[in-house]
């Protein structure tokens, strides 16, 4: 008799962890931010910086993205913005998107900075880690681009 409550027991248990995984599945399919047409652009000058490209979209809540990941490599966000006539690029601590909102990391605007790139030739990928505020990390295989091709995410409709 205790054998067959024990093992009631441990299947009421095993059903109430398989509910709360698929309910917080279904919740976070829901809050889900995507990240596509992640791109890396070699440099044109060994050993100078690499610059990462994607779009990404928010699903039913804002998000933050805080910072990316790539092995051997360091990431930072970047934004541009105009100073009188000049054109600056500055160091970004984190970028919101508002729900169902997509943002655009392309030339000439939000992009990341990667530093320290091993080797890596076009036609190669690399795989990011994007981290969230919530705690949230996706992560993303970005194809690899020679210098001064097109490496501009498509808008969010065109895939």
């Amino acid at each position: 008799m205790v054998r067959i409550f024990g093992w009631l027991a441990c299947v009421g248990a095993l059903a109430l962890l398989i509910l709360a995984m698929t309910t917080g599945t279904r919740v976070a399919a829901a809050n889900a931010v995507r990240i596509d047409h992640a791109t890396v652009r070699l440099s044109p000058i060994p050993g100078r910086p690499a610059a990462g490209y994607f779009n990404i979209t928010a699903g039913s809540a804002a998000v933050e993205l805080t910072g990316v990941v790539a092995a051997h490599a360091r990431v930072e966000l970047h934004g541009m913005s105009m100073a009188g006539n000049v054109m600056r690029m500055n160091r970004l601590p984190s970028v919101r998107v508002a729900a169902g909102g997509t943002v655009r990391f392309a030339p000439g605007g939000s992009h990341l900075m990667i530093f320290d790139l091993p080797a890596t030739a076009s036609g190669a990928t690399i795989p990011l880690t994007f981290a969230f505020a919530d705690g949230t990390r996706v992560d993303v295989t970005a194809s690899v681009v020679a210098a001064g091709a097109e490496a501009t995410p498509m808008a969010h409709g065109a895939h």
